[in-house]
């Protein structure tokens, strides 16, 4: 998941920042006939000063939450399933963790006074977050989400003043803009080492990803362009012309256009990612021009956004075998507020009773169109065959097929049985 990182500039106020992001991009998209799916989704807001964060709700554009945080949050990332945001709190050196089902912070990790945590990025699988602090040395911390730990030293970037961090779609790669350094350095989530670092002349700031990675786009302050980074090989590949002083930028989830918030002119660039070209510029706002010195260093306000738990409208277990093996086949129907299934993205867990399997993000090929996806393979040591298809084409049903060998699962009969695809899911009992 790509943290959406901004820089604040003049007097603009961060929570009106985010505000006429998602008030521009609904523009945008309704412009350009992009239709997202009417999922139940929040934009989470941190506020520096105020030692906040502001919950809205996109369909009204209304806040809906403020959540007190530690002291002055700075960056907000969803984690994949949209379950927990994270937050980092600048001045006292600490993350805090928010459930998004009741909007309240559960639990803090604390990275040690004097470390300045900035801006963040989680791996698509939800393993790892991945954590900008300013003052140790300056570098990167990663962060096990599973214990909430800090595996390891800080990672060493270039740069102090770097204003974008993200993760590449294929879960492999964590990149860094190096700002006022001209600069974007790669670390590998493999070995947690930095793997390159390719020059990018001028201040790159925000980041976001194609969705197949082969392509990142950076925002440049300084040359009011947009670099394209062929992430293959990491090299420049291209330069988008467009508005005063870029600072924020983001993708379509289609891939087929990138909006660019324009600070210096109060403009948004949209770019054509067939052409990469800027096929329309749309006047938002009066900001006033960029300068050094009135760019607050941390920025005082982030944005994320969340798809929330949405449970299935109907979930059913048509059969049912458990001995040494697990033969499961069930069927389903999305939810009215769901965000649709995106298994190259999104990581799938089947539950029965204290079994649990999770198939990561990107493990399903899809076949014959589509609407059918396969997965054969092995999962915790276990041989794991997966059939998932649509009822006659649909984006809502589905029924599907699963085999696990060589499975002991213990606990009350009939089992309960749960499926979970992102922020989809539903539990039923089930006899057998």
């Amino acid at each position: 998941m790509n943290a959406r990182i901004s820089s604040t500039l003049g007097n603009r106020n961060p929570i009106l920042a985010g505000f006429l992001r998602l008030f521009v991009f609904s523009l945008l998209m309704a412009a350009f006939g992009f239709h997202p799916a009417q999922a139940q989704t929040a934009a989470y807001v941190s506020n520096g000063s105020s030692n906040n964060v502001s919950v809205i709700d996109v369909a009204s554009n209304t806040v809906t939450a403020t959540i007190p945080v530690g002291h002055f949050p700075v960056g907000v990332v969803v984690a994949p399933d949209g379950e927990l945001a994270y937050v980092t709190n600048f001045f006292d050196g600490t993350i805090s963790i928010i459930d998004t089902s009741t909007n309240t912070v559960t639990s803090t990790i604390n990275l040690g006074a004097g470390s300045g945590p900035s801006l963040l990025a989680i791996t698509p699988d939800g393993k790892r977050a991945y954590v900008q602090c300013r003052l140790c040395n300056p570098g990167v911390r990663v962060i096990d989400t599973a214990t909430n730990a800090v595996v390891g030293p800080a990672i060493p970037v270039s740069s102090i003043n770097s204003f974008g961090i993200a993760d590449a779609p294929n879960g492999r790669s964590i990149y860094v803009t190096g700002g006022d350094s001209a600069n974007v350095s790669v670390i590998s989530t493999v070995n947690n080492a930095v793997t390159a670092t390719m020059s990018v002349p001028g201040e790159p700031l925000e980041i976001a990803f194609s969705p197949d990675g082969g392509r990142a786009y950076v925002a440049n302050l300084l040359t009011n362009a947009v670099n394209v980074i062929d992430t293959s090989t990491n090299t420049l590949s291209g330069t988008i012309t467009v508005g005063n002083a870029p600072e924020s930028l983001a993708m379509t989830p289609n891939g087929a256009f990138v909006y660019v918030l324009n600070a210096g002119d109060g403009t948004v660039s949209a770019i054509d990612t067939s052409t990469n070209s800027v096929v329309a510029t749309i006047a938002v706002e009066n900001l006033p021009p960029d300068s050094e010195g009135i760019r607050l260093i941390p920025p005082e306000g982030t944005i994320a956004i969340a798809n929330l738990s949405s449970p299935f409208a109907a979930f059913s277990i048509d059969n049912l075998v458990i001995n040494n093996n697990l033969h499961e086949q069930g069927e389903f129907t999305l939810g009215a507020n769901t965000g649709g299934i995106d298994l190259a993205h999104q990581p799938l867990t089947l539950t029965v009773n204290n079994f649990s399997l999770t198939i990561p993000a990107g493990s399903f090929r899809q076949v014959g169109g589509n609407t059918h996806f396969v997965f054969n393979g092995t999962v915790n040591g276990l041989s794991v065959n997966f059939n998932l298809k649509a009822v006659n084409g649909s984006t809502t049903q589905f029924t599907y097929v699963v085999n696990v060998h060589g499975v002991t699962i213990g606990g009350p009969n009939p089992p309960t049985v749960g499926l979970k695809i992102g922020h989809n899911s539903g539990t039923t009992i089930a006899p057998f």
